[in-house]
């Protein structure tokens, strides 16, 4: 910020060391450098506070810009499903008919009577199948022999 030279400076504590005096020179030396200390931590606060506030701006227009897409985004997507159907993009149901089956040969073969309790739950259907899958495990018998 200033631009003093070391003979400047120099001059300056020699003329401070006349008027002064030697008894009162430490005193106000002292007393310079901790008002400079100050205004120092003021200034970096303030610069600290500054670029605190214009990131704060930032991100609050960051945060604004968001929250306007994601509106645009929704009315985009409400539109959308107001317009498709669900219903119209389902296929044709297919008859008997389209593969080549008789609806009257169907009838022909009744089926046997079954009660409902006799028919196993699919739970256990599932279990005897995996069970029958399985492979069997058969323990060989192993003789002891003392030696």
């Amino acid at each position: 910020m200033f631009d003093f030279s070391f003979s400047e400076m120099m001059l300056a504590g020699v003329v401070a060391l006349i008027v002064l005096g030697p008894e009162r020179l430490p005193k106000v030396a002292r007393f310079a450098g901790e008002w400079v200390g100050k205004i120092q931590r003021m200034s970096a606060n303030v610069k600290n506070e500054l670029a605190a506030h214009a990131d704060y701006s930032e991100l609050s227009q960051i945060q604004q810009d968001m929250t306007q897409t994601a509106q645009s985004i929704r009315q985009d997507l409400h539109e959308v499903q107001s317009q498709v159907n669900a219903w119209d993009r389902l296929p044709e149901l297919k008859t008997p008919a389209d593969f080549g089956i008789d609806e009257q040969a169907q009838t022909h073969y009744p089926l046997p009577h079954v009660s409902a309790w006799q028919v196993k739950s699919l739970k256990k259907r599932a279990l005897s199948r995996k069970r029958d899958l399985r492979p069997r495990y058969r323990p060989t018998v192993k003789l002891r022999v003392r030696k």
